[in-house]
């Protein structure tokens, strides 16, 4: 979103349409923010779904086990009363075995039972599974509506790539991008009802985020303080491949926002970068890279406004609330 918003300062200038400019670039983020919460919600009910087809295939599969016990001891009734009639004399035989064939009976209603049993089994097994297909066709639209507002977003970000430099020297332009780079205040109202963990961890992060001036800064911000701790070393970026799914910390990855990921620091560590003389404020919301020696994965977000390459040395200092 930094380099959308710098395409949004740009226009301002070139064109004079500063209402308009603002109005599109808050549509994007606001939608943007609109399906990551979609998906946050789906993807609960993904896990729901997916775990309701284990417990009814674990229950089928004792049923079938259970109705093929009973079948048997059917089968070892039967041999017995075969070979107990061997054994009777001609008299005897004209007398039934009274418990002989109430045994028999019971068995054969049992199995009659448990058949009942296993056809309810795989009728429910049916069921999840219906219900778990219909929660992947779900993700699959909304992964198909993210990778359309991306294209849009790239769309923007090429756009401002032919701009920026014709731009640069205006102060009106610098002041716009500056308005656009400040932190767009979430408008979402949750439901507590239909809170759950992803969609629950997604909208805390976002309360934490808009407490502080995460992005673009120039020093500590007011209100934290630095603690001393400070990490040096290689740093890379990740976002495709990534963007809309789970995190560590629960939330869903927004590659545009202002995080990073850290194999060691707690999640919900606040960071205050620094790269080529300039500073972004991140959140640690996930865990990587898994490289040794590398000490941080940034969005792509940070990444741009570092000037960050694939791979660089960055210097980190642990914030906390003053």
């Amino acid at each position: 979103m930094r380099r959308l918003a710098g395409f949004v300062a740009v226009a301002v200038v070139v064109q004079g349409g500063v209402a308009h400019a603002s109005t599109t670039g808050d549509d994007l983020r606001a939608r943007r923010d609109a399906l990551l919460t979609k998906i946050a919600a789906q993807t609960d009910d993904a896990e729901h779904d997916q775990a309701e087809v284990v417990v009814a295939q674990a229950r089928e599969q004792r049923a079938s086990a259970a109705l093929a016990a009973a079948r048997q001891r059917l089968q070892d009734r039967a041999v017995d009363a075969y070979m107990y009639g061997l054994t009777r004399s001609l008299q005897n035989l004209a007398t039934p075995n009274v418990y002989l064939e109430e045994a028999f009976k019971a068995d054969q209603r049992a199995v009659a039972d448990l058949r009942t049993a296993r056809t309810t089994s795989a009728q429910a097994v049916t069921a999840a599974e219906t219900a778990r297909d219909g929660s992947r066709a779900m993700q699959t639209q909304l992964d198909a509506e993210r990778g359309q507002l991306e294209g849009m977003i790239a769309h923007q970000d090429a756009l401002d790539g032919q701009l920026r430099a014709a731009a640069a020297a205006r102060k009106a332009a610098e002041a716009a991008a500056a308005a656009a780079a400040r932190a767009v205040v979430d408008r979402y109202e949750p439901d507590p009802v239909a809170r759950t963990r992803h969609h629950t961890a997604t909208i805390s992060q976002r309360g934490v985020m808009a407490r502080y001036p995460f992005g673009p800064v120039a020093g500590v911000p007011v209100g934290l303080e630095a603690t001393g701790q400070v990490l040096q070393g290689p740093a890379s970026w990740y976002g495709p491949g990534f963007d809309g799914h789970a995190t560590a910390s629960g939330a869903i990855y927004d590659q545009e926002g202002w995080t990073c990921a850290s194999k060691e620091l707690p999640l919900g560590t606040i960071l205050l970068v620094t790269e080529n003389g300039k500073q972004v404020l991140l959140l640690v919301n996930d865990r990587g890279p898994y490289v040794d020696g590398w000490i941080l994965d940034l969005s792509h977000a940070a990444a741009v406004a570092l000037d960050h390459p694939g791979v660089g040395v960055v210097t980190a200092q642990v914030l906390a609330p003053g």
